[in-house]
């Protein structure tokens, strides 16, 4: 069983839940410290003890305890007939080349770029709208896990097309929803979506204390899970994960509609997604959201 740090406790100088981890306090792999009011810091700097170089890591991204297994994927929600038009629609709409995951994959450019189509929202601010196309709000109705919309658009892979691993957020209150749409997938034709374990750099490492990969933690990279990209197939995740969507093996074009989102924080109430996102009343297939009064 995972044991999680108690990050206000050990910034107070309390290291006690280090030794709960196996890892002895004397021989605690990090260092942490509060930036700013200790009372309701906005920064750690986490330490490396074994290099003592510096990472300063959002407070909001060490929230949550041990992310890197809040992964969740669930069929049947959408109805086949429903599949088949979203992704009639989809095709009949003004595809953009060349995108990659990241800029840096972009100027490395290993693979060739894929097909992309911007839907709404913002990917460098947060903004208040609206879904403006119909049927993308047919499909958010039935799979919002109970979350503020950031953005949403459509990625396409044909053949050769992959994309490269990387994190979508850098915060503990973000999530992707990601429904794929390309009717008749086998699990042959490839375009599966890989999760990975949150030690790929040291960046990630540092945000990761609270799992069993951060710093001078299991140092082990893998395959935490992954899913092909059955037709209807829904898959949720903490944004902080690493993730890649491999090339497609087959002639199919992959259609993958997308949506960024983060928890709701209501007035009075802080909305907690426990252990998966959650669906609101009406979605099959996860957890129903639960919240506590503070």
């Amino acid at each position: 069983m995972t044991k999680i740090v108690d990050m206000t406790s050990v910034a107070e100088g309390d290291t006690s839940t280090l030794d709960t981890t196996g890892i002895a306090s004397s021989e605690k792999p990090f260092d942490i410290k509060s930036v700013g009011n200790p009372e309701e810091p906005s920064k750690f700097e986490v330490t490396d003890t074994k290099t003592n170089k510096v990472y300063t890591v959002n407070a909001s991204a060490l929230a949550g305890g041990d992310y890197h297994q809040i992964i969740k994927a669930s069929d049947g929600t959408i109805p086949e007939e429903d599949i088949k038009r979203y992704y009639d629609i989809a095709m009949k709409m003004d595809w953009q080349d060349g995108w990659y995951s990241t800029p840096e994959m972009k100027k490395e450019a290993k693979t060739p770029g894929y097909k992309h189509i911007h839907l709404g929202g913002s990917d460098t601010e947060e903004v208040d709208y609206e879904i403006e196309q119909d049927w993308v709000k047919e499909i958010w109705e039935q799979i919002n896990p109970g979350t503020k919309l950031l953005r949403h658009y459509l990625n396409g892979h044909y053949k050769g097309q992959s994309g490269g691993i990387h994190i979508d957020g850098w915060t503990g209150d973000q999530y992707t929803v990601i429904i794929y749409l390309t009717p008749d997938w086998r699990p042959e034709d490839g375009g599966t979506i890989e999760f990975w374990t949150p030690n790929l750099n040291d960046e990630m490492k540092a945000m990761a204390i609270n799992t069993p990969y951060g710093l001078n933690g299991n140092p082990n990279m893998n395959i935490v899970k992954s899913y092909w990209p059955k037709a209807g197939r829904v898959v949720v995740f903490d944004a902080r994960i690493p993730h890649v969507a491999r090339s497609v093996e087959s002639d199919k074009f992959r259609v993958s509609l997308v949506f960024k989102c983060r928890k709701r924080l209501i007035k009075g109430v802080v909305a907690q997604l426990v252990r998966v996102p959650a669906c609101h009343a009406g979605c099959r297939g996860f957890e129903s959201l639960r919240s506590r009064h503070i």
